[in-house]
């Protein structure tokens, strides 16, 4: 089955080549020169791989940047030294360089690095390299690459910051998964005990692709205004409830007592817990205010339930209650913090 958002994209790219094509046959017609491939190469290069408003626009500066670095090194060889078999090769030469190390030291700008060196390869080890050549390159590229990103923007544009939220959503809604499977009710079947060691790996993808995510949505001019604080603090939010969820699964597994892990308190804490998960993952999803509250069982009330077995335990298994609990402070602090940062209300 076809997924729509890379459909779109690809229809996008389609028909800004088929734009580019139609400039180049225009240009060619109009000034009497053979038809380049460069304004549609520019377009395919910038949009082919690229499907967020923000990822294009980034990749256009960085072509261009290196676009313009490539010919400035083309024009300064051929205005001030000529068109020499020796001088084309130093050119080259020094051009891979430059480029070459900015490439591999400057990850923010390697792209760039890596078109000025094929910029300036292109122009001077062409048929007949000139000043004309270079700027007509230079002018080439610059078009495709306005094309690729004004058709990113206003055409069907595919915006990273919703996709965000979608994935800080499915963060949620596999935290809360996670829970379910690390804090189990005393009647609950066993899982396979790999189980939540996946689910672990699986939410430290999703927060890392949230992270990408957030890159792209700062990069977009246009829309609603992408806010790095409050994506931040909704991470680390998540991060602390992930750790703190591992934690409560790593005490409670060594917890033996039944009254402790039947404890009618607790089963109600995790049902409140994952009540209150889905809420959250709705007000994030819709991105829409939300008429119910969140509400957490007072853990001073799930704290005390548990202490009335605590003459009934060992040593070790106190403190294993003690951790439990401490997490699942830990856990209920940040979630309700994630509750204020996106308005939902909190009884």
């Amino acid at each position: 089955m076809l997924k729509v958002e890379p459909l779109i994209h690809s229809i996008k790219t389609a028909i800004a080549c088929m734009i580019g094509a139609l400039i180049t046959i225009a240009l060619a017609y109009l000034f009497k020169l053979p038809a380049s491939p460069w304004i549609v190469m520019s377009i395919i290069v910038v949009m082919c791989s690229q499907i967020y408003v923000g990822s294009v626009i980034y990749k256009a500066y960085l072509r261009f940047l290196g676009t313009v670095v490539g010919c400035l090194f083309a024009v300064i060889a051929l205005v001030f030294f000529g068109h020499t078999n020796l001088i084309t090769t130093l050119t080259v030469g020094l051009s891979s360089l430059i480029f070459s190390y900015l490439a591999t030291t400057k990850e923010n700008i390697s792209y760039a690095g890596t078109l000025g060196a094929a910029t300036t390869a292109v122009i001077l080890l062409s048929a007949s390299p000139t000043l004309f050549l270079a700027g007509t390159r230079f002018f080439e590229i610059s078009i495709g690459i306005l094309i690729a990103t004004l058709i990113s923007q206003f055409v069907m544009p595919i915006h990273a910051r919703s996709h965000l939220r979608r994935t800080q959503a499915q963060t949620l809604e596999q935290l809360s998964q996670y829970f379910a499977t690390c804090v189990k009710f005393a009647d609950q079947p066993s899982q396979q005990p790999s189980q939540h060691e996946e689910l672990d790996e699986i939410i430290i993808q999703t927060l890392s692709k949230q992270r990408l995510l957030a890159k792209e949505a700062k990069r977009e001019p246009l829309g609603d205004i992408f806010d790095p604080a409050h994506f931040l603090q909704s991470l680390h939010c998540e991060k602390e409830m992930l750790r703190a969820v591992s934690l409560m699964h790593q005490t409670i597994s060594h917890i033996k007592h039944q009254g402790v892990i039947s404890s009618a308190l607790l089963k109600t804490f995790n049902e409140t817990v994952l009540a209150s998960l889905k809420i959250l993952v709705n007000a994030i999803e819709t991105g829409e205010p939300q008429q119910q509250p969140i509400h957490i069982l007072p853990l001073k009330s799930l704290k005390e339930d548990l202490e009335q077995y605590a003459q009934l335990l060992t040593s070790e298994e106190r403190t294993y209650v003690d951790s439990f609990v401490f997490a699942a402070e830990t856990f209920t602090t940040h979630l309700l913090n994630l509750a204020r940062l996106y308005n939902v209300p909190v009884s």
